[in-house]
């Protein structure tokens, strides 16, 4: 008589977690060593105090979100860990341990979409994954679009600057409405670049409420994106007044200004959009 054969144990009790437990790690490592080099300078140029009030170099969205999406990995029954759950995970480790920036936020990008896309996985999980989609996308891809596209851009946007305050432009130069002189828009400073900061809370905030998408959000995204658009193009009209309003508004306070004024419209944006779930 044959003996009844026993069940094979879970990859959950031979690892010891379970599969939100190990992406909860995995994606905190990748986020980790992809800000650590930006943090790093913040503290070398304005000390650890300054840097720590405005973000390590980033924003206060960008820890929230940050701080949602782990929270989010660790939400409710946590369920065994596959084997490709083991090898993504092993992935964000390797990555993690490249001392470049960008190596981890293209690996988050790849496990973040891969985990999205994994229709076997817990919906709440997805959720954290398109939340780290979001994260890479501020860290990285945003930067990467500024680099192939910031004269048309830059250019965009000091046109409008120019339009509102009646100044001549050349270029992405705009001249100073009262006083010598003239500011550039970089980079830094595009509209873009401040959009994916609140389009990236907005995802946070919304898949924590809903941790799977409609069709309903696409209307508050866009209305998120065009309003951090008017935000800035106000912001940059600001710094065009004269040298004396650039400093301060380009500044630190002033940075800390537009930083929480972005932050709070991403946060009224998502909360708009998940006021049903909010309120029930």
């Amino acid at each position: 008589m044959s003996s009844p054969s026993l069940p094979k144990p879970s990859v959950r009790s031979f690892a010891g977690f379970g599969s939100r437990e190990i992406y909860a790690a995995a994606f905190t490592l990748l986020i980790a060593n992809a800000m650590a080099a930006k943090a790093s300078l913040a503290i070398a140029d304005v000390g650890i105090a300054n840097a720590l009030i405005n973000g390590l170099g980033l924003s206060w969205a960008f820890w929230l979100s940050f701080a949602l999406c782990v929270r989010l990995a660790l939400v409710g029954e946590d369920g065994p860990a596959r084997p490709a759950d083991l090898w993504a995970a092993g992935a964000c480790v390797a990555a993690a341990l490249v001392p470049l920036s960008p190596a981890s936020s293209l690996a988050a990008t790849a496990v973040g979409l891969f985990v999205a896309l994994d229709r076997g996985q817990d919906p709440r999980l997805r959720g954290t994954a398109m939340i780290l989609v979001a994260v890479a996308v501020q860290l990285l891809w945003s930067r990467l679009v500024m680099l192939v596209f910031i004269a048309p851009i830059a250019g965009l946007d000091a046109h409008l600057v120019g339009l509102i305050v009646g100044s001549p432009v050349h270029g992405n130069v705009v001249r100073f409405v009262h006083g010598v002189g003239s500011v550039s828009i970089l980079g830094a400073c595009t509209s873009v670049q401040n959009a994916s900061v609140a389009l990236m809370l907005f995802v946070a905030i919304v898949r924590t409420f809903r941790p799977l998408p409609v069709m309903s959000e696409i209307g508050y995204f866009i209305g998120a994106f065009l309003s951090v658009v008017a935000i800035n193009i106000v912001r940059l009209a600001l710094m065009a007044q004269s040298l004396e309003i650039f400093h301060l508004v380009h500044g630190p306070t002033g940075e800390s200004v537009v930083n929480m004024i972005i932050t709070v419209n991403g946060l009224a944006w998502a909360a708009v959009s998940v006021r049903r779930e909010i309120l029930r």
